[in-house]
């Protein structure tokens, strides 16, 4: 990695990244360079998964520098040693097949399977996945769509046959359609990212449904529901947003996950809204005042930009 351009007397790796994860997608220019001035070679053990992703998304997805990012993964193996969790193989093994090291790439690959208890194949099938997951966004919509319909072609198989990587599927699918959702509208148009963004989602939530917890159910339903919204289909997004209250309203006793239910919310409405059914006024004032009680900027900028998108999506088909 290049030399330090944040001094590392100012910040320690925990407060660095403290702030890499605050800002790398609001100011990646400024991500870059705390990123770099990382030691990579003096990280903790438990920050190195984190860094790896962060080696990939800023340096790689954000400014195409993959053969630096590639660099990186190679310290964080090497510093991981035999400790290489799966998120760090997986990480690796995708800087090295978009930057073209084959024989890094397969050598990751075979190691992320030996260690996830997993077939070969359905390592390759993740790495694929998650290398489209990186890539994806400097594509066209129909480019975009395509690719990502072709890293989908394993995963049918692999809900039968189940396995040690389920999870990481099952957040690897959510990233894509979360990439995705965030295209400009036009591109919901385009049949193959329409099709693309309602199987990531679908694929999210059976892989969530027999890996995840309560809450990453619930956030599954949550993704479901801005997929089906983003297609203009409010019945189903009215559904997956009920679905996932009614799992906040079984387990979330203590209302911990408040800002999850007025983001839920939120999507009710606007599937209300979509299929012109009634509860909308009542689910939109449900999200606004949970939302008064959020308390961090970051929090409120989400809820407004969502509202936002779905006052676009609306008028987009027409509603």
């Amino acid at each position: 990695m290049n030399a330090p351009t944040v001094p590392s007397a100012e910040l320690d790796a925990d407060a660095l990244l403290a702030q890499l994860d605050t800002i790398h997608d609001e100011d990646p220019l400024r991500a870059l360079q705390m990123l770099r001035g990382l030691d990579l070679r003096t990280l903790p053990a438990n920050r190195l998964p984190r860094v790896s992703f962060l080696l990939d998304h800023v340096l790689g997805e954000k400014f195409d520098l993959w053969p630096e990012a590639l660099a990186g993964q190679h310290v964080l193996v090497e510093q991981a040693g035999a400790g290489a969790t799966p998120m760090i193989l997986r990480h690796a093994a995708i800087a090295a097949q978009i930057a073209g090291d084959t024989a890094s790439a397969r050598a990751w690959t075979q190691a992320l399977a030996s260690g996830s208890d997993a077939p070969l194949a359905t390592a390759q099938a993740l790495v694929s996945l998650g290398a489209v997951q990186f890539s994806v966004s400097r594509q066209d919509a129909e480019s975009a769509g395509r690719l990502v319909l072709q890293a989908l072609r394993p995963l049918a198989a692999l809900h039968a046959a189940g396995g040690g990587l389920d999870a990481a599927f099952g957040a690897v699918t959510n990233n894509v359609a979360s990439e995705l959702l965030e295209r400009p509208l036009e591109d919901l148009s385009q049949p193959d990212l329409r099709t693309a963004l309602h199987l990531c989602a679908e694929h999210a939530q059976r892989f969530w449904r027999r890996a995840g917890t309560w809450l990453n159910r619930e956030r599954a339903h949550y993704l479901c529901a801005m997929t089906a919204n983003a297609l203009g289909q409010g019945v189903d997004g009215a559904t997956q947003a009920r679905a996932g209250l009614a799992l906040l309203d079984e387990f979330d006793v203590e209302r911990q996950e408040n800002v999850d239910r007025a983001f839920l919310e939120l999507e009710l409405a606007m599937g209300l809204r979509l299929a012109q059914l009634p509860g909308r006024p009542e689910a939109l004032e449900r999200a606004s005042t949970l939302a008064t009680a959020f308390g961090q900027d970051d929090q409120d900028r989400r809820f407004a930009e969502r509202g936002a998108r779905n006052d676009a999506l609306a008028a987009h088909y027409g509603r």
